[in-house]
């Protein structure tokens, strides 16, 4: 009966074997993360640590599927605020490393104070936003922009200046302009540096955004979390902690499945290695 079944798995097509074969890549997290959760709610039942601490797994279910109108309203909020800034802190540091490249002036003038701004604590200042941009999601946009700028610009600088030399050269000697040699040589220098800095920044503009609405807010995750918190729903507070991260992981996601979607010549380098 034995050799019957392996003589019939053998003639399967092998695009049906590799279906059939458990994957190790997916099986062995899966079961990490089944024993970890495992764990996790016999620690919360069994009363080991306080559960205005901790709370179990499946009180942490019950409170995302009671609570799961204000957690997908708010959760909307604090991706919109996080998304915009993502988009105008990535523009702007992109926009500032092209004027670098292109003017030692600009580079001389700018860079120093640009460095000197990324040093300024942004949550001490948000008092002061509040009072210049009101109350909404302006200052949260403002503050995930401010921490997105900084990571794409010394990226996309370290990118763009990265180019070949001699095709720069070349190019300038037809008589190209300084936009076709941007457009044809630079960019597509840069455009490995240009995902790192999203992916460094896609993570980190959905925490500014949770932080800022942390300090001061009537809406968003960050709020819920600290009205949760006040009321010591703590199943709730982790729910809310939960969704946040997912929602952030998500964002990280889409950047690296553009970059795989986008930059297929990386892939083939990377086989080729």
């Amino acid at each position: 009966m034995v050799a019957i079944e392996h003589t019939s798995i053998a003639r399967l097509p092998n695009a049906v074997v590799a279906a059939l074969t458990p994957n190790r890549k997916v099986v062995l997290p899966v079961l990490l993360m089944v024993l970890f959760l495992g764990a996790w709610e016999l620690v919360a039942q069994a009363g080991i640590v306080s559960k205005l601490v901790l709370a179990g797994p499946s009180a942490i279910a019950l409170a995302m599927i009671s609570e799961a109108g204000p957690l997908a309203s708010n959760t909307g909020i604090t991706l919109a605020q996080a998304l915009i800034g993502f988009v105008i802190g990535n523009c702007a540091g992109l926009a500032v490393a092209i004027a670098f490249v292109h003017s030692d002036l600009a580079r001389r003038t700018i860079y120093p104070l640009a460095i000197g701004a990324e040093a300024v604590p942004v949550v001490a200042v948000l008092p002061v936003l509040i009072l210049w941009l009101g109350n909404g999601m302006e200052p949260k946009i403002f503050i995930t922009a401010f921490l997105t700028f900084f990571p794409m610009l010394v990226n996309a600088f370290r990118g763009l200046r990265s180019a070949d030399a001699e095709v720069n050269e070349l190019l300038y000697t037809l008589s190209a302009s300084s936009w076709q040699r941007l457009v044809m040589v630079r960019l597509p220098a840069s455009v490995p540096f240009l995902f790192n800095a999203l992916k460094l920044s896609a993570c980190g503009s959905v925490v500014a955004s949770l932080v800022a609405e942390w300090l001061a807010s009537n809406q968003g995750l960050g709020f819920l979390i600290i009205l949760y918190g006040q009321a010591y729903k703590i199943p709730e507070v982790w729910a809310a902690a939960i969704v946040a991260s997912a929602a952030s992981l998500a964002v990280y996601g889409v950047v690296v499945f553009a970059e795989y979607r986008l930059t297929p010549w990386l892939r083939l380098r990377q086989t080729d290695l």
